[in-house]
């Protein structure tokens, strides 16, 4: 299985992950971890979380999570609804359900996406020293409970997977990935 199809996955149990963490008793995680919350565009009555990340900016929405640069690199959008990590070129993040990216091969999405891997993997350590692991496995559970929920690693894999991803080159596994 190549690496790139295993972030897709992982993206999609984030997306339901943050949208716990937005609810979560001490306060909205996302923010407590130093995005901004603004209105969405596209998607009326929704939030948009958005901060700063290796010279570009991360941006999260319901349906979409992308990476922007600050130049002229590709970013990365990933689409819930499509279930695809896609290119994303210019500075202006993807307005959700408007605006999907392009293809590329696996390889030019796996390098456009590594700087939103590093975020997940730092953000997900994050989580787990603030909040304790206890409060993953509560949102693995509420993802079992969706009616198309499903789960991809138990929170501690997730959180390894992660972490060794966000040390990769190659969208392929090599023997120590």
């Amino acid at each position: 299985m190549k690496a790139l199809g295993e972030a897709t996955r992982g993206l999609a149990q984030q997306m339901v992950w943050w949208g716990c963490d937005v609810r979560h008793s001490s306060g909205n995680l996302l923010v407590r971890h130093g995005m901004d919350r603004l209105p969405s565009p596209g998607l009326a009555g929704t939030s948009c979380y958005r901060m700063p990340w290796e010279g570009g900016r991360i941006e999260l929405h319901g349906v979409v999570a992308s990476w922007t640069s600050g130049d002229s690199r590709s970013g990365m959008a990933y689409s819930r609804d499509q279930g695809r990590i896609s290119l994303w070129m210019g500075e202006r993040p993807p307005v959700p359900g408007f605006e999907f990216g392009s293809h590329g091969t696996a390889q030019e999405r796996w390098e456009a996406a590594l700087p939103m891997i590093r975020w997940i993997a730092d953000y997900e350590k994050w989580v787990l020293e603030r909040v304790g692991p206890a409060w993953r496995q509560a949102c693995r559970k509420h993802i079992r409970r969706l009616p198309r929920g499903k789960s991809w690693l138990a929170p501690p894999a997730a959180l390894d997977w992660w972490q060794r991803a966000a040390k990769s080159s190659t969208c392929l596994y090599s023997a120590d990935f």
